[in-house]
């Protein structure tokens, strides 16, 4: 009994010992004001690296931002003497220090270095005024750069909010409306990838299996209430852990910061530790039906793509992004989100049809979309959207029919989530794989045709299949014509176009255009530059061709089966 009480109280003394000897920062932050200008004070006090130099993490060049450096003022030591001095191109702040000190106490201020701080451009930059600031966490908190290598990651963080009024909200990745806050076992991914705000925005909360739910938003919101946005992200996140059987999420947030815009609309979102930030165009054009695309595209991420993480990102798109938007549909079908239900997914499915097929890169092999063509090629980029949500419909269909509505697409998903919990990553092997034990039919062939050879559906057949019932025709979008964007120079014209039917021609100068890219509602409109005077171009950007499309009716509803 007693060597047993012995080994307890040992191991109970390592356990104490190694919380004890952890790495961690205490960050005070609080408001300051400099010649009228409204500043973040970040107070940190840590243990420095061995030696005389300990560098900090703050990077200049992050998200598309450059230039970050310019939001850093009045750096210095408070507790000993020493030298700060920035370095850019590393993403790290050296400070110079006698050897032997046990802490550091450095502080510095954080300044909004841009004018124009509500343009949807500028989301990722610091934004600080008297009223609110909305920062993403990589251009807020300095981390010590030993921290990470000595503890494997992980670290933990105090957050101390000081002076800040009464009524002023706290809120972030970590929790809301705490003015003391304590994070452990974080990583410099989980700390840097955050959002925090504070001021005057709005919090409301909701509770799912005991889980916190936060939406925060702030401004005069023009196309809808914060009220109808909360509702929508609770059903949202609701359905979505439902279908998962994953409520593990304790805390999670959505930031939605408005932004003008005069003309059409625009929204934007980045997935983050426990969280979510948003920002909208606030005007008439923006609609609740958009941010409801939004939330459950980018909310399902934290399952395919996060969670089912992606062996080789580009290689791989056809899952994270294709797969994603089909159980963005679906899932808004089933739990009839907004009004959305089956004949909408169905009406939506036909609209994504038609893009694949309308597409000029439509038939390209996989390995084709590459990291820079899908960043800078609106086409490339799209495709794996397309063809992987028309991919996993029409697999969806297969295993109902072959398992005689036993077994679904859902079945796989939830079992390659099974399998990402023990550290294995998407490949092409381990989907097909996975598919294989839900169906008779062995998905080989159907794969590598389709998404590694990237062969167009034989529509009609696949549909007749599975006595699905269709029209035989289509009207898809077709721009018409192709030009070369820096120099605005067209470059062709589709003579059978609605482009060339309303004077478009090969060489024209484009001093503008507004194109709404697989609208064929919206008319294309350009400015044309000829002989020293400019005159506007419009036409409807359609094109009939043969292309199945399912009919919306009772029958097909009921064969599909979601």
């Amino acid at each position: 009994m007693k060597k047993i009480i012995f080994l307890l109280f040992v191991c109970f003394s390592l356990l104490s010992c190694s919380k004890k000897d952890k790495s961690k920062v205490i960050y005070s932050i609080s408001n300051a004001i400099t010649d009228s200008v409204p500043l973040i004070k970040i107070s940190m006090k840590f243990q420095p690296d061995d030696g005389e130099i300990t560098k900090l993490r703050f990077q200049d060049k992050a998200w598309g931002e450059e230039e970050l450096y310019n939001s850093i003022q009045k750096m210095k030591l408070l507790n000993t003497k020493g030298t700060v001095v920035k370095n850019k191109d590393s993403n790290w702040i050296q400070i110079t220090h006698p050897k032997g000190v046990k802490e550091l106490h450095f502080e510095y201020f954080l300044k909004q270095d841009i004018t124009d701080d509500e343009a949807a451009q500028n989301r990722y930059r610091p934004i600080i005024y008297k009223d609110y600031f909305h920062i993403f966490s990589h251009n807020m908190f300095m981390l010590p750069d030993h921290f990470v290598s000595e503890t494997a990651d992980e670290f933990d963080i105090v957050l101390d909010w000081n002076n800040f009024p009464e009524n002023y909200t706290i809120h972030n990745s970590f929790g809301s409306e705490k003015r003391k806050q304590q994070i452990e076992d974080v990583t410099e991914e989980e700390f840097h990838s955050a959002i925090f705000v504070g001021g005057d925005f709005r919090i409301h909360k909701n509770e799912i299996e005991n889980n916190q739910l936060v939406f925060a938003t702030r401004g005069n919101w023009i196309p809808f209430k914060d009220s109808t946005v909360s509702d929508l992200l609770y059903r949202t996140v609701k359905a979505q852990r439902n279908f998962w059987k994953d409520h593990s999420q304790k805390y999670f947030t959505v930031t939605m910061m408005p932004f003008p815009q005069k003309e059409g609309s625009s929204f934007g979102g980045t997935g983050l530790t426990n969280s979510f930030a948003t920002s909208v165009s606030n005007n008439d054009q923006s609609s609740i039906e958009q941010l409801r695309y939004l939330f459950n595209h980018e909310l399902m991420h934290n399952w395919i793509g996060h969670a089912i993480k992606n062996e080789n990102e580009e290689e791989q798109y056809w899952f994270s992004e294709g797969f994603t938007d089909y159980y963005t549909q679906k899932n808004i079908a089933k739990n009839k989100i907004l009004k959305f239900d089956e004949e909408n997914f169905i009406e939506e499915m036909n609209v994504t049809i038609k893009n694949l097929f309308s597409s000029p890169v439509a038939d390209k092999p996989n390995d084709e979309i590459t990291y820079d063509n899908f960043w800078s090629d609106r086409n490339y980029e799209k495709l794996p959207y397309y063809r992987g949500t028309v991919f996993a419909f029409l697999l969806d269909l297969r295993i109902k029919k072959d398992s005689d509505n036993k077994h679904s697409l859902d079945d796989v998903m939830r079992d390659l989530f099974t399998q990402s919990k023990k550290d294995k990553k998407l490949n092409s092997k381990m989907f097909v794989e996975t598919v294989n034990k839900f169906t008779e039919t062995n998905i080989d062939d159907f794969f590598k045709e389709h998404i590694i050879e990237g062969q167009l559906f034989d529509l009609k057949t696949v549909f007749s299949d599975f006595d699905l019932e269709y029209s035989s025709k289509a009207t898809i979008f077709d721009q018409g014509f192709s030009y070369d964007k820096e120099a605005r120079i067209v470059t062709q014209v589709d003579p059978n176009s609605e482009a060339y039917a309303a004077g478009l021609r090969a060489d024209d100068v484009l001093g503008g255009w507004s194109i709404y890219y697989g609208n064929i509602d919206k008319e294309i409109e350009l400015k044309v530059n000829r002989e020293g005077t400019q005159e506007t171009i419009t036409y409807l950007p359609i094109k009939e061709i043969d292309l199945p499309q399912l009919l919306i009716n009772e029958d097909n509803v009921k064969k599909i089966n979601l």
